[in-house]
């Protein structure tokens, strides 16, 4: 029993949890508030920290996640099975949420546009500028660096 990762076709999230929860198996994807602009006005509103990648319990099988509407893969190790979640890093997001279940993020995301920055490593050390944001594709290299060695076919991304 372990958790997996299964990656869901574009926007299609709230669909294949209701679709794997369905099939008796229990899921999470963390929420976190994101301010963005509208018609030229700031709106917070509720997004998924890791869009398109919904953390799945597998106790038994799991060859039906991958045929699940909604799902466009299942990430595998290089032996083809499910890749395991580290242990601990679902309670540390589960430990961050709110009381209405948005994951607050630590300080480095939690920066609003337009803050001042200063560059603390890298070439670019002592740089200063001003803070544009972390991309939903940024916040999946995160996900996926703390998996480790993941395999995916170039159709399913």
């Amino acid at each position: 029993m372990y958790w997996g990762i299964a990656v869901t076709h574009p926007q299609s999230e709230k669909k294949a949890i209701g679709h794997l929860e369905r099939q008796g198996f229990e899921c999470y994807a963390p929420r976190f508030r994101e301010i963005g602009v509208v018609a030229g006005r700031k709106v917070e509103r509720s997004a998924f920290l890791f869009p398109r990648y919904v953390f799945v319990f597998i106790q038994d099988g799991w060859y039906e996640i991958k045929s699940t509407i909604g799902v466009a893969a299942l990430l595998v190790n290089n032996m083809s099975v499910p890749a395991k979640v580290p242990v601990g890093v679902l309670g540390e997001l589960k430990g961050r949420e709110d009381s209405d279940g948005f994951v607050q993020l630590p300080q480095h995301w939690s920066r609003k546009i337009g803050d001042r920055v200063e560059i603390k490593d890298g070439q670019f050390k002592g740089l200063r500028g001003i803070y544009k944001g972390m991309t939903s594709r940024q916040r999946e290299v995160v996900l996926l660096d703390a998996l480790g060695k993941v395999e995916l076919a170039a159709t399913d991304l």
